[in-house]
């Protein structure tokens, strides 16, 4: 299979999970189940056919609309599918599989790339990050990071612990700053990109954060004191050092270099 239509198959099950991620992101923030009841119009509680569960295609086709109501279907919805399918097929590009290994290194940063999705929706909607998904993530984290083996799996576990560790460490200087969510997160980012990788992770979450407050200080939207859940951002940091890595160590060597 070429690198094209492998990126283009993947980015397909991307939506698909996406697609999942929606369920989980509506459901475990009010302790629903998973398992049921099956996919229905929060408004009118019509359980919804096979058709209408097609990931974006469906979204589309009804216009954004329930097919019995005609309430209208979150944005949200769409936005998380066709964005977990481009995610997906970001990561088959960057990382195409040649090999038994590299085939467990995609699977592995796709789920990477599914968690960090579900924060960013929870910590934007709710203001939660939640122990439901990050236990089990930094489980998966730590079992892809023994995968890796020696030295590489020592990097993830280290990556870890300093993720972690800086927010453990703004925690105590800055009470109320931030989360336990967030420390368990930013350890969860480090276990999967690793030294160096989390350093750079940590550095565009914190840029991005504070380029969004004063964006919204700014246009008024937000007042001095405010708080703004950090959780996108690591997952953005996450996201960029997962998919692009290498490429931002070779900037920073050379540009260190040029100096």
């Amino acid at each position: 299979m070429s690198h094209a239509l492998l990126a283009i198959f993947w980015g397909l099950m991307g939506a698909a999970v996406g697609s999942f991620l929606n369920v989980v992101a509506d459901r475990l923030p009010t302790g629903g189940s998973l398992l049921s009841p099956p996919s229905h119009c929060p408004h009118c509680g019509t359980q919804l056919r096979p058709a209408e569960l097609v990931p974006v295609v469906s979204y589309l086709a009804l216009r954004g609309r329930c097919r019995s109501c005609g309430a209208p279907i979150g944005r949200r919805t769409l936005i998380v599918e066709a964005g977990t399918g481009l995610l997906f097929a970001l990561a088959a590009h960057r990382l195409p599989p040649m090999s038994l290994r590299g085939w467990i290194e995609l699977i592995l940063v796709s789920m990477y790339l599914g968690v960090l999705v579900v924060v960013t929706v929870t910590d934007i909607e709710h203001g939660l990050i939640l122990n439901r998904v990050m236990y089990p993530a930094l489980g998966i984290g730590a079992v892809g990071a023994v995968l890796m083996g020696w030295p590489e799996g020592a990097y993830r576990l280290a990556g870890g612990a300093v993720g972690a560790g800086v927010i453990l460490l703004i925690l105590l200087l800055v009470p109320g700053g931030m989360g336990w969510g967030d420390l368990r997160l930013a350890g969860f980012v480090g276990l999967v990109t690793g030294l160096p990788g989390v350093l750079f992770a940590l550095f565009v979450a914190f840029v991005s954060g504070g380029v969004v407050a004063g964006a919204l200080l700014a246009s008024g939207r937000r007042r001095r004191g405010d708080t703004l859940p950090l959780g996108p951002f690591l997952a953005l940091g996450g996201t960029v050092v997962l998919l692009y890595g290498d490429v931002l160590v070779r900037a920073f060597w050379a540009l260190a270099t040029w100096v």
